[in-house]
């Protein structure tokens, strides 16, 4: 009786030990910074973002930006971005000074396990 028991609560340890829970981590907060330069202090921006995920080709879009940076919740992988629009900042000089822009990169990997984090060169359009 004593052995039947202690294989039964071997039994029980091990059924209890195989069914764990598997969180894989497949979201990244992703944080898309602009940097206008040498000189550009971006106050704010008024712009429209699509990111573009290179493998499943969906399309995030999201123009809720905090100061020169925007935060969107991705699943993790290698990313299109594509910012378009205006933003206010002040020059060298001190001059505040109002444009539009264009923010390209390709190719971002936004891979990190809790937050990425990219800086995309502007281009003033006019």
């Amino acid at each position: 009786m004593k052995k039947l028991f202690t294989i039964l609560t071997c039994c029980m340890a091990l059924a209890l030990a195989a069914c764990h829970q598997d969180n894989d981590d497949y979201m990244t907060l992703a944080t898309i910074q602009l940097d206008g330069g040498e000189g550009v202090t971006i106050e704010r921006v008024q712009a429209m973002t699509h990111i573009t995920n290179l493998n499943t080709k969906h399309v995030v879009s999201t123009a809720d930006f905090t100061g020169a940076q925007v935060q969107i919740e991705l699943l993790r992988g290698a990313y299109q971005v594509s910012i378009e629009g205006v933003l206010s900042y002040t020059d060298l000089t001190g001059k505040n000074r109002i444009r539009s822009f264009r923010a390209v990169s390709d190719y971002v990997e936004l891979v990190g396990t809790a937050t990425s984090k990219t800086t995309i060169n502007i281009i003033f359009l006019d």
